[in-house]
């Protein structure tokens, strides 16, 4: 599986703003931003890279035009009147979609997106058929992506009502289709924050953030393992969840995947290749006969 390094990779290069946002503050870059969804976004597609890899059907599906891959989609749970822009999603085509920067296709986001990818990832994704971007006409597979990277205590409670209302409004809308978590834990035993350094970087003394790891990542899976999972339609939860641990003290320096025993951290449930299995076994048994 490639998604993590490929997101510890890609979340390496600062930028000066989100995908086709407005640009950040007092003109500084940012390898991490909490008012940008661009962690998000390289999360979900780095998670669609590893799914496509592992799912003979859903590349079938693809290369058929039966799927495609809608982004920024909004859901809207019909008994609550909630609606919420899912990052990227797997559906039935309902048209052409408008795209970022004239993205047409799945590999078109990389730019945008700000991927980086190693020559083998390259390769790969070149043999890959290409997965158009359409406006959604039915949600197959929805995938939401959070972070949390530092003020642990008071991002935990957060962080799990940001992703238990995905997982609502997801099923609300569409109780057939599956709804993928991923989370970042950061595991760094330092962070530079946008919110505490609101000036141009370099004209004042950086205010550093300290954590106290393991103890910190460790509080935050815990709170994530509360999420609400299922087994099966009809139920409320999440169909699959992945947790991953990268080390980003946002002060330049490379980002890291941190590495660990299966388990070590959460339970081995949430693991990212597990949890990428179990999108592949819940797509080839939900929908192999669209």
């Amino acid at each position: 599986m490639n998604g993590l390094d490929i997101v510890a990779r890609s979340m390496s290069v600062a930028t000066s703003g989100s995908p086709g946002g407005k640009p950040f503050q007092n003109g500084n870059a940012w390898q991490y931003h909490p008012r940008s969804d661009r962690h998000s976004k390289i999360a979900c597609w780095a998670l669609m890279y590893d799914l496509l890899l592992e799912s003979e059907l859903l590349r079938h599906h693809v290369s058929t035009g039966k799927v495609a891959i809608g982004i920024n989609h909004e859901m809207r749970d019909f008994a609550r009147n909630r609606a919420k822009n899912l990052d990227l999603v797997i559906c039935r085509a309902a048209g052409n979609a408008i795209g970022i920067r004239k993205s047409q296709n799945f590999a078109d986001l990389i730019v945008p997106y700000t991927i980086v990818l190693s020559e083998e990832e390259k390769r790969r994704l070149v043999e890959l058929p290409v997965a158009p971007l359409a406006q959604p006409a039915t949600v197959l597979v929805a995938l939401e992506a959070k972070a949390c990277m530092t003020e642990f205590g008071k991002a935990r409670p957060r962080l799990y009502d940001e992703l238990n209302s995905s997982q609502l409004t997801i099923h609300g809308d569409t109780d057939g289709a599956i709804a993928a978590g991923f989370a970042l834990v950061n595991a760094a035993e330092s962070f530079v924050s946008p919110i505490r350094n609101p000036w141009p970087l370099g004209s004042q003394p950086t205010v550093v953030s300290h954590h106290h790891q393991p103890k910190d990542m460790r509080s935050v899976a815990a709170k994530l393992t509360e999420l609400p999972r299922r087994a099966r339609p009809g139920d409320s939860g999440f169909d699959a969840f992945a947790i991953g641990l990268i080390e980003c003290a946002n002060d330049g320096r490379p980002v890291k995947v941190k590495r660990g025993a299966a388990g070590e951290y959460y339970p081995e449930i949430y693991d990212y290749a597990q949890t990428i299995g179990r999108l592949a076994h819940l797509y080839a048994t939900r929908f192999s006969s669209i």
